[in-house]
């Protein structure tokens, strides 16, 4: 069989576009690595598909996005990482572990993993990332670890420290590297993440409950061990982000969880030949016009892979994508409600 599109990720940018697409009448392939649909966002265990630190009102469209879809005609294939997307005559062929699937059209939404920075220690067993020890947890109920010290920089800490210690875990620190209060200098910023304030302070309510420090401007540049981590090296930066003289202190715990922020996942669209660009923050992305269009005819891209912006950026952009596609297809049914 021949689809009308071939979407890759199953996150909220895949499964408003899959939602969308097949709606307007497309046969719809969806590919995901993972064994459930949600991505990271909305990754959660076999029994339970409806809780999470996301809110409830983002799971109420999760459960509507997947109900949406086990009543239609989307096929979808968990389990089936995508290696390779090889352009063909009338459209591509895309080879997974198990089989492979022809379509005329391809929409990239394989989302962003977190960035790590390299430190003395860092590829000792109990080191991971903040995404790492949410997947851990959300999908299999497990946590990295007993004492644990989450560290790096960016809000997503925030959710993925509060997961933790309200599954019981000893969380012994949050050490954020930048200083969020500067974001307080940026009127415009700041009204745009006005929507999640309250979100932020539900997080800071819990690890204040729990008597979890929250520290800015801290970094963990070191962690010791031998047959695992046991503890790590916490300092306190300057403006400049340099190392205060003599601030280092040991902090001791079997699990850390660091990163700085997500990068896009780019292998797929770098293999096809997609053009990227820098984005605001230095991160490599893909480069989409206005209708999510990459320079590679027939290749489209919807969420995180085309800059950073969140679950809600990601929902609409997939469901623009989606109608564009449909467009492309001969069936432009949804395209006037989604504008």
């Amino acid at each position: 069989m021949r689809y009308d599109v071939a979407v890759i990720g199953a996150g909220p940018a895949g499964l408003a576009a899959a939602a969308t697409a097949v709606e307007a009448g497309c046969t719809v392939a969806l590919l995901d690595s993972a064994p459930r649909l949600g991505g990271q966002f909305w990754r959660h265990s076999a029994g339970d598909p409806v809780t999470g630190t996301a809110g409830q009102r983002a799971w109420g469209t999760f459960s509507r996005l997947q109900a949406g879809l086990a009543g239609s005609t989307v096929d979808y294939r968990p389990d089936a990482p995508v290696w390779l997307v090889e352009p063909v005559a009338g459209g591509f062929v895309l080879y997974t572990a198990r089989a492979t699937v022809a379509a005329e059209r391809v929409v990239l939404a394989t989302g962003a993993f977190d960035r790590t920075l390299p430190f003395p220690g860092w590829d000792l067993p109990g080191v991971v990332t903040p995404g790492a020890a949410q997947a851990l947890l959300k999908g299999s109920g497990v946590p990295v670890g007993g004492r644990v010290v989450v560290a790096g920089a960016g809000p997503f800490l925030l959710p993925v420290a509060t997961a933790l210690v309200t599954a019981g875990v000893r969380l012994v620190g949050v050490y954020e590297a930048g200083d969020p209060r500067r974001y307080a200098r940026a009127l415009g910023t700041l009204v745009g993440a006005a929507a999640k304030l309250p979100e932020a302070a539900g997080y800071a309510a819990v690890l204040a409950r729990h008597r979890v420090p929250y520290r800015t401007r801290h970094a963990v540049v070191a962690a010791h061990g031998a047959a695992a981590v046991s503890s790590v090296d916490v300092v306190r930066l300057e403006r400049d982000g340099t190392a205060v003289p003599d601030s280092a202190r040991r902090r001791r715990c079997d699990a850390l969880a660091i990163g700085y922020g997500f990068t896009p996942q780019l292998e797929i669209p770098l293999a096809l030949g997609c053009e990227t660009r820098l984005d605001v923050d230095g991160s490599l992305v893909l480069a989409v016009d206005s209708a999510g269009r990459t320079s590679v005819p027939g290749v489209y891209a919807a969420g995180e892979v085309t800059g950073v912006g969140g679950a809600p950026l990601a929902l609409v952009e997939g469901r623009l994508v989606g109608a564009v596609v449909a467009l492309a297809a001969g069936r432009p049914g949804v395209l006037g409600e989604v504008a």
